[in-house]
């Protein structure tokens, strides 16, 4: 199991981008790319630790708001980037999640 590259504390993810508060109990992994992609998530560290509101509950949680999927999309993207390049990602994931347009959510979290 490869060690996040997103963060280095388990805490809250969103939690502490949205509100700058620590949320450290009832913490779950979420990996950032699914599906087909999700043993890239795990081998390059893509994942990031959610409290359960944040990760698997009806409103703003990664598996239920495509606003947030995409902004940790971005954030995995850019991570990743910093460590290999982008000639990697593309070859890896073949979509460019930092093309897309900014949004914001309902909460303030900006889609970089």
């Amino acid at each position: 199991m490869s060690a996040s590259i997103m963060q280095s504390r388990r805490e809250c993810y969103v939690c502490r981008m949205l509100y700058g508060v620590v949320t450290a109990q009832g913490l779950e992994e979420h990996h950032v790319l699914n599906g087909p992609l999700r043993p890239m998530a795990e081998q390059y560290g893509l994942k990031v630790w959610l409290c359960h509101r944040h990760h698997n509950e009806l409103g703003y949680s990664a598996h239920f708001d495509h606003r947030l999927r995409l902004y940790l999309k971005k954030q995995a993207q850019q991570n990743f980037e910093a460590v290999y390049d982008h000639r990697q990602w593309m070859e890896i994931v073949g979509k460019n999640y930092l093309r897309y347009a900014q949004c914001s959510s309902d909460h303030g979290a900006s889609c970089r």
